[in-house]
């Protein structure tokens, strides 16, 4: 029985990230793959396309996984679309078991069109920043364009203020270009951002408040201010997010 095997790729300016599978989606697999798809979801993608052409599947329920990475939250969810010939027995399984739960296309090429052809998510923001000392400014002007337009003026301070610390301290320590994310989803705002950089925050490491303006002050802050907060490291970066919880 083939090993399942996952490569993913990701276009942070169009929202889309690819996963191609290889192999055998067994139970035992499954548990494997499960948090590869969480980890897709930390960076807030538009929509997730998982290529199934290689992929043999022994259960239809194998194939429920992916319904329940759709989820059903309010506010910004990505849209899963699986791709797979109509043709293979994957593809056939998955029209007939699992259709009605979550799209499933006959290419990449298909699932692609749908995305570009779709009204985009009034519940993610993102902007690519080059690592200047400038993006930081640039971060706070995307963040609290969001919290307005989500009428959620009481937060854009404090948001403002994370996602500055977040783009900061990647400026500083990454030195790479970064992707700011910011969605709405049920009861939190979520700031991600993204850099090209191995080395992972330290908590309870990050500089304090000093007397130079604009630099980064480190996760201390982003630790007080923040209701959560955590990271995900991936083959070429990582991503750093932040929650702040909505207002009752």
């Amino acid at each position: 029985m083939n090993t399942l095997t996952w490569l993913v790729a990701r276009d942070f300016a169009s929202g889309v990230t690819r996963v191609r599978l290889a192999g055998a989606l067994t139970d035992t697999e499954l548990v494997r793959l499960a948090p590869v798809l969480r980890r897709c979801l930390l960076e807030e993608p538009l929509a997730l396309l998982v290529e199934l052409d290689e992929v043999t599947v022994a259960s239809p329920i194998g194939l429920r996984v992916f319904a329940i990475v759709q989820g059903g939250d309010a506010g910004h969810r990505p849209v899963v679309h699986l791709c797979a010939r109509p043709d293979s027995p994957t593809g056939r399984l998955a029209r007939h078991s699992i259709s009605g739960l979550v799209s499933v296309q006959d290419s990449v090429i298909d699932a692609t069109k749908l995305v570009e052809s779709a009204p985009r998510s009034p519940y993610r923001w993102h902007e690519y920043l080059p690592p200047h000392p400038h993006s930081p400014g640039q971060a706070r002007r995307l963040i609290a364009g969001a919290c307005r337009s989500w009428q959620l003026t009481t937060l854009v301070d404090e948001a403002m203020v994370i996602g500055s610390e977040l783009v900061s301290n990647a400026v500083e320590h990454a030195g790479t270009e970064l992707d700011v994310t910011t969605t709405r989803q049920a009861g939190a705002i979520r700031i991600s951002v993204r850099d090209r950089a191995a080395e992972l925050p330290r908590p309870g490491t990050g500089h304090r408040p000093g007397p130079v303006p604009g630099r980064g002050r480190g996760l201390a802050i982003i630790e007080a201010l923040a209701s959560d907060w955590g990271y995900a490291a991936f083959a070429d970066g990582k991503t750093v997010w932040a929650a702040l919880r909505l207002p009752d």
